[in-house]
């Protein structure tokens, strides 16, 4: 029997009808009154949920997008910039500037662990020419919460563009770009803005805006100037054709978002956060991440010996129409990722786990299935609300 494909990954994510069917609505011209409350809406409801009352602009791309505006807007070639390391996003930072002939200083974490302010310090000490610091808020390579709120602290009085790649983590976990003292935050629609992918997001403060004054971008698609001044004409527009039926999309899920609370979304996705582990401990698989450094976006964890993660997720899309994820690049044969953010809740966990298990039986790398979901139905029990 063919299933829909419940989407377990960390994005895109699963999202709900009113989402989707909003996407189905018939076009309005970009550059007119039609569009234009849409456009402002989503910027205005997007400054609250980013923690921010300084500037924000939308643009027609994936986060990878965003995180390349950031680059191409904020230095001047031959500038150092400090790129950490905690998995294959922060990787991707270092990528986009050394694309844009900056010289890139690269913080290696160790696997699983979360950078630590002092080894920030430690490199700014060895190398004062650096003028930005990369930080990927949210790792979903490696189930990584880096504390930006710690690292935005220390960075505050230090004369540093501080930039963080909130992709996967505005919207889903708790982010107060101005309090604590972000100058650029990116994220993107299809994670935990609950839409399709095709928006980006980049806001900045006062202190990043007046450097893009001084820097001539190094592109033209993806030049903020541009941004700022079709955003500020009398019909506020973007200066490309946007992702309109998208926008159609991340306006209604951001109603919602703002209906439910944005604090009971994050309660809701930690106490989702909080089964999975619970049942992952029960069935005895390790976690990659260290504990204090795990977020409630996605959990990563090793996959018992003798079996490679592909083969897992293969058999949980194609029997049971569950689609969880395997680890990217040097983590492909290590790990599985199973996300807790979208359009989901326990029964869709449960469901995830059980299968995982029955999965885990039949490929002989466990004896009998049970233990995960009467661990994280025991958790559930334990913190409903």
């Amino acid at each position: 029997m063919e299933l829909d494909t419940l989407l377990m990954t960390p994005g895109p994510v699963h999202l709900d009808s009113d989402v989707l069917l909003a996407g189905a609505r018939p076009l309005s011209h970009h550059r007119t009154n039609d569009f234009s409350p849409v456009y402002e809406d989503c910027v205005a409801k997007l400054k609250k949920i980013f923690g921010t009352s300084q500037k924000l602009y939308l643009t027609t791309s994936s986060g990878t997008g965003v995180m390349e505006t950031a680059i191409a807007n904020l230095f001047n070639e031959g500038e150092t910039v400090l790129t950490v390391d905690t998995g294959i996003f922060g990787q991707r930072f270092s990528k986009i500037a050394e694309a844009f002939r900056l010289k890139v200083i690269t913080l290696k974490c160790d696997d699983g662990k979360k950078v630590r302010v002092e080894q920030i310090a430690e490199a700014l000490e060895k190398n004062p020419e650096i003028s930005g610091i990369t930080v990927t808020f949210n790792e979903t390579s490696t189930g990584i919460r880096n504390d930006v709120k710690a690292i935005g602290e220390f960075l505050k009085d230090k004369g540093k563009i501080f930039i963080t790649d909130g992709v996967s983590g505005i919207g889903a976990l708790p982010f107060k770009m101005d309090e604590w003292h972000i100058d650029v935050a990116v994220s993107a629609s299809q994670k935990g803005f609950l839409t399709p992918p095709g928006v980006g997001m980049i806001a900045l403060s006062e202190k990043a805006w007046k450097k893009v004054e001084t820097v001539k971008c190094h592109g033209y698609y993806f030049d903020l100037k541009l941004y700022r001044d079709n955003q500020e004409l009398p019909i506020p527009a973007y200066p490309w054709t946007p992702a309109i039926n998208v926008m159609f999309s991340l306006q209604v899920a951001l109603e919602k978002l703002e209906r439910t609370g944005m604090n009971n979304v994050y309660a809701h996705y930690e106490k989702l956060a909080g089964g999975l582990r619970a049942a992952l401990k029960a069935l005895n698989l390790k976690l990659f991440t260290e504990e204090e450094a795990c977020s409630n976006v996605l959990t990563v964890f090793y996959t018992p010996e003798g079996i490679s993660p592909k083969e897992i997720v293969a058999e949980m899309r194609s029997r049971y129409g569950i689609l969880i994820a395997a680890g990217q690049a040097q983590y492909n044969d290590k790990v599985l990722r199973i996300t807790t953010i979208g359009a989901i809740g326990e029964r869709d966990l449960i469901g995830t786990i059980g299968l995982l298990e029955m999965t885990l039986v039949k490929k002989g790398c466990l004896k009998q299935a049970g233990a995960g979901v009467a661990a994280m139905m025991e958790y559930f029990l334990k913190n409903e609300r």
